[in-house]
């Protein structure tokens, strides 16, 4: 007999000895498998109602705990906790953790608030959730699903887009985005901004930068201050019934008021002999640099090369100015003259540039304000960052939204990202909307966006300011 053939003997006889301890495992499964599985229980927590805040968003918002499935014998188990909106029945859930390891778990305030919020509660607004655990021990048991217990949660906003004011009494009756003038935001449904005001003149609010679909007349508030009336012009536009001028004005649409005050108007100057001489701040050759929103202005300057500079907050040169020092950023066309008042010095070849300043994120920059950028990249693009790996989007400067049309493909993954490397991203936690047809990768991953409709040519649509992601 050959070496060869005691070779395939012995082979034969290992795989028939391993055929038949497989086989003995399947019936040990079947033997010891309960037909009727006992779920586990999710315990009810220790409150059925919680109020989520955004400075509680690092704190721990409850422990939930639960009892293990009875397969009758010991499982390695996958527990995921999930929850959807109370009678959907789980048809869109999401995975708030899954764990092999424990049978409880602590949940984060800010990372909860987010999944509330993908849900489509709305902000400040309370809404039923359902929660169940899902207990998994491999492909060839049926999934187990516990109890399900009901709590009222209600999300915090995590994004402030503005609106925007717009007709005679600001600018005019358009055009967008030219004529509308923004009130900012830092809290949920509260506005501000300091701005020119024309008596006699109508305006009104609108939530986006064009007619439709929101809009906030003279009725829409239940208190308005009497520096503006019912303009009565078949729109019901707010009037301005005080004297033409400068006002700071409060606009909250969650209690419905408009607060107004008359204040100075915003100046900023500009003067040294970096851009012709030290003249006094409102005179000579000094700059008065043109108001564009809180802390924010511009001008188109000339300066001259080797020459030193500085800000001033009035016609005057006290009580405050602005010089290097104060700012986070500023363009390498300029450095700290190290004078003693640490003034600007010109040290790019001179010439005439427009220059903002923005006190609010003590900036300086030059010429016209970047284009932002966003890039898509996944199983359908390539994850990468070579020729072909990825796309960038391309953004509107009116609605502030990215689109891309790309053909995606049902069970694939992506993420967007604001430069073309790995860091940093956003994925699906990070916006407050998505579309039904996108679903979160999971807890636990990257949370890429997972597309779940059907294969094909889509218009994807984002807005970075409203954290709104959606599919046409």
């Amino acid at each position: 007999m050959t070496n060869e053939m005691n070779k395939l003997k012995i082979f034969l006889a290992f795989a028939l000895l391993a055929l038949g301890f497989s086989s003995c495992e399947d019936d040990a499964l079947k033997a010891t498998l309960k037909s009727d599985v006992a779920p586990n229980v999710l315990q009810s927590p220790a409150s059925d109602t919680y109020v989520l805040t955004m400075d509680d968003k690092g704190e721990i918002m409850e422990t939930f705990e639960w009892t293990s499935p009875d397969y009758g014998f010991q499982a390695s188990t996958s527990y995921t906790l999930e929850i959807d909106l109370a009678s959907n029945d789980f048809a869109s859930a999401v995975d708030v953790v899954t764990s092999t390891t424990l049978k409880q778990i602590e949940v984060n305030v800010g990372a909860f608030n987010d999944l509330l919020l993908g849900l489509g509660l709305a902000p400040e607004e309370a809404g039923d959730i359902e929660m169940r655990v899902v207990s998994n021990i491999g492909s060839k048991v049926p999934l187990v699903y516990s109890n399900t217990i009901t709590i009222t949660a209600t999300p915090y906003a995590t994004s402030f887009p503005p609106i925007y004011g717009m007709g005679p009494g600001l600018t005019d009756w358009g055009p967008w985005p030219a004529n509308a003038v923004e009130w900012q935001s830092t809290e949920y449904k509260k506005y501000e901004t300091v701005t020119y005001f024309k008596n006699g003149q109508a305006f009104r609010w609108f939530a986006q930068l064009d007619w439709n679909p929101v809009s906030y007349n003279y009725p829409y508030f239940t208190t308005v201050d009497a520096t503006f009336v019912n303009a009565n012009d078949g729109d019901s536009n707010l009037k301005v019934a005080g004297a033409s001028g400068w006002y700071k004005v409060n606009v909250d649409l969650g209690a419905k008021t408009v607060v107004a005050t008359s204040v100075a108007e915003p100046v900023m100057y500009m003067t040294g002999a970096g851009i012709g001489g030290w003249d006094k701040p409102g005179s000579g050759s000094s700059i008065k640099m043109t108001y564009v929103k809180p802390g924010i202005f511009q001008a188109d300057a000339s300066f001259i090369k080797g020459e030193t500079w500085r800000f001033f907050a009035q016609p005057d040169w006290s009580p405050i100015s602005y010089n290097y020092p104060f700012f986070e950023s500023v363009p390498d066309y300029f450095e700290n003259a190290g004078d003693g008042d640490s003034n600007f010095r010109v040290k790019g070849t001179s010439g005439s540039l427009k220059i903002t300043v923005d006190i609010n994120t003590m900036t300086v920059t030059l010429g016209d304000p970047p284009l932002p950028k966003l890039y898509i990249t996944g199983d359908d693009f390539g994850w990468g960052w070579g020729a072909g790996q990825y796309v960038e989007m391309v953004y509107n400067k009116t609605s502030g939204d990215f689109t891309y049309t790309a053909t995606l493909t049902n069970g694939k993954l992506f993420r967007f990202f604001p430069q073309k490397d790995w860091n940093p991203s956003y994925n699906y936690s990070y916006f407050t909307t998505v579309d039904s047809e996108l679903e979160n990768q999971g807890a636990g991953t990257d949370e890429n966006f997972k597309y779940v409709g059907t294969t094909g040519s889509r218009k994807i649509t984002v807005n970075m300011d409203t954290k709104i992601e959606s599919i046409d």
